[in-house]
């Protein structure tokens, strides 16, 4: 019994294997057929121009429904602490990765030598702007690498732990442990940009998000932007939406917030006023600093 229960087995395994082989082998040669039989018909040019001058006439876009879905996402975004799910090298990196990209962008085209961030937070951020200076300052040939810096600060010292998890590029961080607006970093930003002479900087504003902050920080790094075409990021402007408790229970600096937006606002009626301008092209669809991007257009 035992026996014949085996050889019932084994001719069943064999048939199995045997229908699977050729179907396997049947349904390759359908495909081959399939894809050698059915030639791809590219359009002509004229042909593909007229398909673009048609999608561009009939295609209608609504930007206020673009603008309200944006909104929503930024809501759940904020909301629901999406912004602190993600890490650079395993270091808590608060940047929406649209904005990450386009700070990239930044440091790379405008070949950028020093980054002046207040707001360290845990450092994930000097980190990102570190590795990507590295590359573009570094030549692989003579294996010289031009000098470059990140000076970044924040009152809260843990930053420090995280940063020197990497010594290589703690080695281009220098972290002051003091908040943004005290004579110590002041003074350590000033001397570092003495002993630079930098060519093109970038400045991130990512500390104190209440309106007042933001525009004394505005009003005093904005010293050290020397070159005209570079950039000031204010982050997070978007904090100033109505239905954002901490930062919209009252009106401040023209209001109708207390937040980073109308910082932003009065800075550009004043101090900033025929000197800087919000460049809507550095969002690229959706960023959470919208009309933070502030380009430096006059001395």
């Amino acid at each position: 019994m035992l026996t014949k229960s085996l050889s019932a087995i084994l001719m069943g395994f064999t048939i199995g294997v045997t229908f699977s082989l050729w179907l396997q082998r049947n349904s390759q040669i359908n495909t081959t057929e399939m894809i050698t039989s059915t030639p791809i018909i590219l359009p002509s040019s004229s042909k593909h121009e007229q398909l673009k001058s048609n999608l561009s006439t009939n295609f209608n876009i609504n930007y206020d429904n673009i603008a309200q879905f944006y909104e929503g996402y930024y809501k759940f975004y904020e909301l629901n602490r999406e912004w602190q799910k993600k890490s650079f090298l395993g270091v808590h990196f608060l940047q929406n990765p649209n904005d990450a990209i386009t700070i990239a962008e930044i440091l790379h085209d405008q070949d950028i030598d020093l980054v002046i961030e207040t707001g360290t937070y845990r450092g994930g951020a000097a980190l990102f702007f570190a590795s990507i200076m590295y590359q573009y300052r570094y030549n692989a040939s003579s294996k010289t690498i031009r000098p470059f810096k990140i000076v970044t600060m924040d009152i809260n010292a843990e930053a420090k732990t995280y940063i020197n998890r990497y010594p290589l590029l703690a080695s281009y961080i220098t972290f002051i442990p003091h908040g943004s607006m005290t004579e110590i970093a002041k003074s350590i930003v000033n001397r570092t940009f003495i002993e630079m002479k930098p060519k093109n900087v970038f400045i991130s504003l990512d500390g104190d998000h209440y309106s007042k902050s933001v525009y004394d920080e505005l009003v005093y790094f904005q010293n050290y932007l020397s070159k005209i075409g570079n950039y000031i990021l204010v982050q997070d402007t978007r904090l100033s939406s109505k239905w954002h408790t901490m930062y919209c229970a009252e009106a401040k600096l023209g209001g109708p917030c207390n937040g980073p937006q109308e910082g932003v606002n009065w800075f550009l009626k004043n101090e900033g006023q025929g000197r800087f301008v919000s460049d809507p092209g550095k969002e690229y669809l959706f960023s959470t600093h919208h009309n933070g991007w502030l380009k430096k257009i006059a001395l």
